[in-house]
């Protein structure tokens, strides 16, 4: 009975969490960002007039620039385009040095997978006329040469915009005035920027520049925009306002919208409750209060930093149910009240996160029916777990809490809490409580491994004969572990949404998908069928959400999984739609559509 109870109540706690990971998982669906909105509406009709598509897919042909048979060089399409036009370019990796001498939109599908590749021969990119925008493309490997650069601008009024220029003898080398160059990224650059002329180089204030990496300095108002101005080689330009962070390192996934700091990602009013808020590996020296039920999640733990820098809190949780995951959290202040994360709420979800060189690790206050889970706590000035007064049914499960230098976990004036499957190492005293607390999940699940604990285990069934004191108070730990916990299966199972794909459904009958390719609309009732398995321990359940809502449409228990969505949609056309799988240890995983239904 207590086995479905922890289920249950880990699939409660991750789930908010999970829907990051289908956005993260090669090959899922994401959400559209402005500039596809826009081409989304101009891509109605197949073949609209205005747009060239470009596929390097399309080796065999036939090739007219249509969606459904796009050039397979990006030079093609410039070549077959008219003034004004958008040529679009699918992902993939082009080999070609290329001419812009016509005034048309040129647009990658994402920077970091729409590739153009010089080969290290010439500029890769030259502009011979005005008026050209040019977004969404990795530009790389020029030749060596002095005049040689990713892309080269000999006219004037073009914007050149969130693409990424690596390995490159210049990354943009101007000779023309009047260009405009933001939000792009710097990489490995022999030199990053030439321009002989007067151009902009950065957005105005909030607004930022472009991200020059071996550009360090400081951001003291934490705005993600370095303190310092970069200056452009060959005249006296400058970027006033150089970025901190690689542009699109902070991304709200609902949205697409990008941000400089992770801060501006939360506070911005376009960010909703139940929004997912992705980082990217870097170290954010900022100081985060969190007042939106939101999930942050991080792209790895170990390289995903929050560093407070020595003062105040990092991390404030002001309101119930954010989820939080993938971040090291460290260096708060060294005031008795500071923590690396303060929970002010309820029902939040601490999950894979390291803690360490705080004054407390983590501080809960006030705040009942938290779950703490698989985090690293460790070298903390004072306590790992500081759980005050009034904060009841919390539960702490399969964290390491080491070398801190007072308590492993601190609990005064709270109970009904958990702890159980956590490894206690190197802490001056493993744990303090004087409530009334529970400290382990039964027999033969066990307890806590303690490092001094000095019981033996003669029947050799893993667990001590003799429970563990905790002091300060009546609590034990019934059944001490006598090695550190190893979860048996920690690996997430596989899930994937196989149908819908893209096309447009009738009654669940596929239709037009060679020219719907970008999206899945839906009219009447549809079947989401999802493919999920697990090597270690099996399938417990795949559990289908609709958009925000916290309770699943239904629960699949029995293979193959699905669900029939007949709800009618009258008002609201898009929704996403979410399967989220849980295995018999406790691991998830999701994927996730974004689909547009009507009746």
């Amino acid at each position: 009975m207590k086995d479905n109870y922890k289920i249950k109540n880990l699939l409660k706690a991750v789930i908010v969490i999970t829907i990051a990971s289908a956005f993260m998982m090669p090959g899922s669906a994401t959400f559209f960002n402005v500039e596809k909105e826009y081409l989304e509406k101009n891509m109605a009709s197949s073949g609209m007039p205005g747009i060239i598509y470009v596929d390097d897919d399309n080796t065999d042909g036939p090739w007219d620039g249509s969606i459904d048979y796009p050039y397979q060089f990006i030079q093609d399409g410039i070549d077959n385009a008219l003034n004004g036009n958008r040529v679009y370019v699918f992902n993939g990796t082009y080999y070609e040095n290329i001419v812009i001498f016509i005034s048309i939109f040129l647009e990658g599908e994402d920077k970091d997978s729409t590739i153009i590749n010089g080969e290290g021969q010439g500029t890769v990119v030259k502009i011979t006329t005005d008026l050209v925008t040019l977004t969404g493309f990795t530009i790389k490997n020029s030749g060596s040469s002095p005049n040689n650069a990713g892309i080269s601008v000999n006219s004037e009024w073009n914007l050149i915009k969130v693409n990424n220029f690596v390995d490159n003898n210049y990354g943009t080398r101007l000779v023309k005035s009047n260009n405009t160059i933001l939000y792009n990224n710097f990489m490995n650059n022999n030199q990053h920027a030439y321009d002989e002329c007067s151009n902009t180089w950065n957005d105005s204030s909030p607004g930022g520049g472009n991200f020059w990496d071996g550009h360090i300095g400081e951001d003291d108002n934490e705005d993600g925009i370095i303190d310092a101005p970069y200056d452009i080689t060959g005249h006296s330009n400058k970027d006033w306002r150089p970025l901190l962070h690689i542009y699109g390192s902070v991304i709200n996934l609902d949205t697409q919208d990008v941000f400089l700091t992770i801060k501006s990602a939360i506070n911005d009013y376009g960010t909703y409750d139940g929004h997912t808020i992705y980082v990217k590996n870097d170290v954010y020296y900022e100081h985060l209060v969190i007042d939106k039920t939101i999930n942050l999640i991080g792209e790895n733990k170990e390289k995903t930093i929050i560093d407070a820098r020595g003062f105040g809190n990092v991390v404030k949780i002001y309101y119930d149910q954010v989820a939080f995951s993938g971040f090291t959290v460290q260096h708060s202040g060294s005031e008795l009240h500071n923590a690396g994360m303060v929970v002010d709420s309820d029902e939040n979800n601490i999950t894979e996160n390291i803690l360490e060189y705080n004054y407390h690790g983590i501080i809960l206050c006030s705040s009942d029916d938290n779950v703490i889970l698989g985090n690293i706590i460790q070298n903390n000035d004072w306590n790992g777990i500081y759980i005050k007064h009034y904060c009841n049914r919390n539960t702490i499960l399969e964290n390491t809490i080491e070398n801190n230098n007072y308590a492993g976990i601190a609990i005064t004036g709270s109970s009904q809490n958990e702890a159980y499957h956590n490894n206690f190492i190197g802490n001056r005293h493993n744990a303090y409580d004087d409530s009334n607390n529970i400290w382990d999940d039964g027999y033969p699940s066990g307890g806590n491994y303690w490092d001094d604990y000095a019981g033996k285990d003669c029947d050799g069934d893993g667990i001590g004969d003799k429970p563990y004191i905790i002091p300060d108070g009546i609590n034990k730990d019934r059944y001490p572990l006598m090695e550190p916990y190893i979860s048996t299966d920690t690996i997430p199972p596989y899930v994937e949404i196989i149908s819908p794909q893209n096309g447009l459904y009738i009654m669940n009958l596929r239709l037009l998908h060679r020219i719907i390719r970008q999206r899945t609309i839906i009219f009447g009732r549809i079947t989401i069928e999802v493919e999920a398995s697990d090597y270690q321990s099996g399938i417990e359940g795949v559990a289908f959400y609709l958009d925000n809502n916290h309770n699943p449409e239904e629960t699949d228990y029995i293979e193959p999984y699905s669900w029939t969505w007949t709800r009618k949609s009258f008002l609201k056309h898009w929704h996403v739609v979410r399967a989220v799988a849980i295995d018999r240890a406790g691991n998830y995983n999701s994927d996730a559509i974004l689909v547009r239904k009507y009746f």
